[in-house]
């Protein structure tokens, strides 16, 4: 009994036991997969379908039998495994099955389909640092929320000013001074500026309030201008429009015969990250775009999606759509990659600033994320892009593989080793772009892919071993919480531990975790010191399903550095040394002991017993 204490004491202590899984949350990227979702026509490489297709099943969106005839054909001239592919019929405008297509939310009882709203892409300035403007003189203004802006630069180059007053002309010498005021977009911070006052005349009546034009700005004949010109993705013609889009995710429920969850939300894939526990990642753009305030937005994020911890970070680009997938990539609940560019981009402090927005949050399980960085070259793309760069973090996690963009540069290969350093074991693959669509600095891999999850997985949740927080290489415990979602009233027929040294090519030693109040635990054997371990968890239901944590691959950490004589390793030389160097002469320990031969003769013997024995006497 009194080891029990002794144990569930240090466990308390130290790990600060583990937060409990939500009764319901939003599915993580890296949580166990039927497949994929995709839209023909592609905007994805051949070779890439046939991965998806490979080892998981490929959700294809058509919409109509011509146009899956001609997904099959090509296909199957492909070497596609069609055994895989499930078509789905729908009307569909774009391949960005990323943005329009189909979050989830699982509880114990529960799996819904998240149908957003979806149509299209506004883009919104960001990256505004102090005097980086360089606005000339008599330009700089103030909107009617307190926003800077210079009125002789806006977004859209069809304009020539914001406001078109004394200092504003024909600055793009198209013959006629336009500006925002009256052109039938309705600027109330949507776009960036706020012109809801009597000082910028209601915007003419933009937003559909009674015009009080003092200043006269709504004298001049109204110019109606297309600020989608310069939309991050163009568009062919009017003819079909982005609404098109948004009813994917209920025809692919209604297919798949799952429940719908309608959230009255613009709720852009691209745009959101999750950690599987409740917490969301965002761009403010996210915000705006649902014209809400962000307590409101909040507010239906939770009420909806449970999402009790909200993060809206400033819109890092200069101007673009600011989706959060081209900047930064969760891979798993404490591990991040962040997006690095050059320190001669425009964007540089920006993307740092962003960056060190995340070393100052915490993790689910309260502690400091694990931040890894991937250097994004600038690359050459189409005219809708601003300071573009490489998208690397824009990938794809699929079970056990991690699919990633190339662009062909001298930087690729480094691209996939921060992959392999964050996600050690994972199958890391890389994947040119198409020549006819190309990846983009704002849309790549991950932005026409979409994951599809499994309502049936099992959940293990662990706040993994860190080398900082190894005090005793005789005391690794571990703990683990497991909710089978598929039978949740069934037992789990075992929870393991396996594990091995990093110098080890294997097998991985293994370990049972024991179950009391809810989780599982367990401890490590004595551990050499200065070791790397490599270890993962493994749970398996009465009915033989598998799941392990991490999902792929392992979790590392490296044992504390051992004093001379310490053979135990508890950081005290005393007779309990000498009992387990006994036992391992005598061959009555398993596994090989470092430190053992301390005469350094090669052979542990009652020599090095003698000398043990000499330095707890001393």
């Amino acid at each position: 009994m009194h080891d029990v204490k002794r144990y569930l004491n240090i466990l308390l202590l130290s790990t600060l036991l583990l937060g409990q899984i939500p009764d319901s949350r939003i599915v993580a990227e890296w949580e166990p997969a039927l497949g994929t979702l995709i839209r023909w026509p592609l905007g994805i490489p051949s070779d890439l379908v046939v991965e998806l297709a490979s080892d998981d099943f490929l959700y294809v969106l058509v919409e109509n039998n011509n146009q899956e005839n001609s997904a099959r054909n090509s296909f199957s001239s492909w070497n596609v495994n069609l055994d895989n592919v499930d078509f789905i019929y729908t009307q569909t405008y774009s391949h960005w099955t990323r943005d329009h297509g189909p979050q989830f939310l699982i509880g114990q009882n529960s799996w819904s389909v998240v149908n957003q709203q979806f149509d299209g892409y506004p883009e919104e300035t960001g990256c505004v640092l102090e005097d980086s403007q360089g606005c000339d003189e008599g330009m700089l203004m103030v909107d009617c929320s307190g926003n800077e802006f210079c009125n002789n630069q806006p977004e859209y180059a069809e304009y020539d000013c914001y406001i078109a007053n004394e200092n504003c002309s024909d600055f793009n010498e198209d013959g006629v001074v336009s500006d925002w005021l009256g052109d039938d977009y309705c600027d109330d911070g949507t776009w960036g500026v706020d012109f809801l006052c009597n000082e910028y005349s209601w915007d003419c009546g933009d937003c559909g309030e009674l015009i009080n034009d003092d200043n006269g700005y709504c004298d001049q004949s109204a110019l109606s201008l297309n600020r989608h010109e310069n939309m991050a993705r163009p568009h062919d013609g009017d003819a079909r429009g982005w609404e098109e889009d948004d009813d994917t995710n209920i025809d692919f429920a209604n297919h798949i015969g799952w429940d719908i969850l309608d959230l009255p939300l613009f709720w852009t894939g691209g745009n959101f990250m999750t950690d599987g526990y409740g917490m969301g990642f965002s761009t403010e753009l996210m915000v705006n775009e649902n014209n809400l305030s962000q307590s409101e937005f909040l507010n239906i994020s939770q009420d909806y999606l449970n999402l009790d911890t909200y993060h809206i970070f400033d819109n890092p680009n200069e101007l673009s759509i600011q989706h959060i997938d081209c900047m930064a990539k969760l891979v798993g609940p404490e591990t991040i990659i962040i997006k690095q560019v050059s320190e001669n981009s425009p964007e540089y402090e920006c993307i740092e600033n962003f960056a060190e927005s995340f070393e100052e949050l915490n993790t689910f399980y309260g502690r400091p994320f694990e931040i890894h960085r991937i250097y994004c070259p600038s690359i050459v793309s189409s005219w809708w892009e601003i300071n573009p760069v490489a998208a690397y973090t824009n990938s794809l996690i699929l079970n056990n593989k991690v699919l990633v963009p190339q662009y062909g540069n001298l930087y690729d290969q480094s691209a996939l080793e921060v992959y392999s350093q964050a996600m050690p074991g994972y199958e890391v693959i890389g994947f040119d772009n198409n020549t006819n669509e190309p990846w983009y600095g704002e849309d790549a891999l991950h932005c026409r892919t979409m994951g599809i999850f499994d309502p049936e997985m099992i959940h293990i949740s662990h706040k993994s071993i860190r080398t900082e927080e190894v005090v005793n290489n005789s005391e690794i415990y571990i703990e683990v919480e497991v909710l089978d979602y598929g039978l949740v009233l069934s037992e789990l027929e075992s929870v393991t531990v396996h594990w091995k040294y990093e110098s080890e090519d294997g097998p991985f030693g293994s370990f049972p975790l024991l179950y009391s109040d809810n989780i599982y635990l367990g401890q490590f054997p004595q551990l050499n010191s200065s070791s790397e371990i490599e270890y993962y968890i493994e749970a398996i239901n009465t009915g033989g399903k598998t799941s392990t944590h991490p999902n792929a691959g392992f979790h590392t950490f490296t044992t504390q550095e051992g004093m001379f004589g310490d053979i135990n390793q508890d950081f005290n030389i005393d007779v309990l040394d000498v009992v387990v160097l006994v036992n391992y002469i005598l061959s009555l320990s398993d596994g090989d002991l470092i430190g053992t031969d301390l005469n350094n003769d090669n052979v542990v013997n009652v020599l090095d017993v003698i000398i043990l024995i000499n330095l707890i006497l001393l």
